[in-house]
């Protein structure tokens, strides 16, 4: 059988050993669409990852294909939705250990609190040791809000129990059991931007989520919060965050994702006062990716057995088309 993987950052060896007997393509980074079409032909899986899309077209162009599979949580950089209308199956690594993640949130939000990039700079380039400027904002006893209470946010939820901070939830699944076992309360939407302190996105990019925190969410954040983004740039109205970071309204924003990832310079957060960004590296750890290969590993071998794992939730699935940004 012909597979084609896209971005196996390394793992060349563990691919070839785990599927001896079929032909196999590699390559280290990610294919344009005509690349990805002529390297594609007559290949039966195409397992990438974030930075290889797979819009309308492409699956179009590839009549033999049987699977797509993502090395990822998130899947908007495939029209999922699409090739499922087409008979073709769509995986991804549901859990690859949201703790990373998590974990990244709270460098994120620590460094916001603490001006820590400011800070370093003042000293390693301003050659100032003087903290005057860089007063700070505790966690304990600050309210956390989490929207989005999947694997991911419970792992936050989870981490903000040392901090001692105060957990607020919004999620349309609200998960009772999660809320009993770390002690936070579901609210809406908007009552979770009333009363936090500091908010952190949880939730994938669907057409309902797109911009879901735009300029109307952003004016009912306390003054002085800060907002963390760890899950996808378009969720994000970016021009709203903009202005509320300009005008003071917000103190700060830590993200690891922006709309348009394949051109930053292009993107207004870029440059932002207050605005720490890292380039989609919450994910990125030599664990997580060792994690993310046994498990894309393990779906293909099940496909090509007969039996399907690890598909795309039908329920975020739709025929819109594939976003402008590669997104983990």
């Amino acid at each position: 059988m012909k597979m084609v993987f896209t971005e196996v950052m390394g793992y060349q060896e563990m691919l070839r050993t785990a599927f001896p007997h079929d032909e196999l393509v590699m390559f280290d980074g990610p294919l344009s669409e005509e690349e990805l079409v002529r390297e594609a032909k007559n290949a039966r899986v195409l397992s990438v990852f974030i930075r290889t899309r797979i819009d309308e077209e492409v699956i179009d162009r590839l009549p033999k294909l049987a699977m797509i599979n993502t090395r990822s949580v998130g899947f908007d950089h495939i029209a999922a939705g699409y090739a499922v209308g087409r008979g073709i199956a769509v995986t991804h690594v549901p859990d690859y250990g949201p703790h990373v993640v998590a974990e990244h949130v709270f460098c994120l939000l620590l460094a916001c609190a603490r001006d820590l990039i400011a800070a370093d700079r003042s000293v390693r380039k301003e050659k100032r040791f003087d903290f005057e400027p860089f007063m700070g904002l505790e966690l304990k006893d600050k309210v956390l809000g989490v929207i989005g209470t999947g694997k991911i946010g419970a792992e936050v939820v989870r981490i903000a129990q040392g901090f001692g901070m105060t957990v607020v939830a919004f999620d349309i699944v609200r998960n009772e059991k999660l809320a009993r076992k770390y002690g936070f309360s579901y609210m809406s939407l908007d009552e979770v931007l009333d009363l936090s302190d500091f908010v952190t996105i949880h939730v994938p990019l669907t057409p309902d989520t797109e911009n879901l925190i735009d300029r109307d969410a952003l004016a009912r954040m306390k003054r002085g919060s800060i907002l963390i983004n760890t899950s996808r740039g378009s969720i994000v109205d970016e021009h709203a965050l903009r202005e509320a970071l300009d005008m003071g309204h917000l103190a700060g924003a830590g993200l690891d994702v922006i709309s348009d990832e394949s051109d930053p310079a292009g993107d207004p957060m870029v440059g932002a006062e207050g605005t720490i960004i890292t380039p989609h590296i919450a994910f990125y750890t030599r664990e997580s990716l060792s994690r993310m290969f046994d498990r894309s590993i393990e779906t293909i071998r099940s496909f090509t057995a007969g039996k399907r794992i690890n598909e795309v939730p039908r329920e975020y699935m739709g025929r819109a088309r594939v976003p402008a940004a590669p997104h983990d």
